[in-house]
């Protein structure tokens, strides 16, 4: 008897990285925590958080932003990109992963 999947190729899917990913409301939900444990630097008094080096990979549009923050990221989609924009913040991409 033979077993199906026993021997074959890894497909594209299965090869690739995958990266965690944030939602806006998680964002700012840690942002006090972040804040308070001195994770964030800050830019003419805009808090500069890193997502890289904090593990995560990808910022995605769910929820909203009440301050304005500058958020370093790998890749962001554009309505998280709009919101931050819209709540006086920046996304900035970075392609280091």
């Amino acid at each position: 008897m033979h077993y199906v999947g026993k021997k074959g190729f890894i497909s594209v899917a299965q090869k690739r990285v995958q990266q965690p990913s944030l939602n806006l409301i998680q964002l700012s939900n840690m942002l006090e925590n972040l804040i308070e444990t001195k994770k964030v630097q800050y830019e003419n008094q805009i808090p500069v958080i890193d997502l890289g080096a904090l593990g995560y990979g990808k910022l995605l549009g769910g929820g909203t932003l009440s301050q304005p923050v500058r958020v370093k990221v790998a890749s962001c989609s554009e309505s998280a990109q709009k919101k931050i924009k819209d709540a006086g913040g920046e996304a900035i991409l970075n392609q280091a992963t």
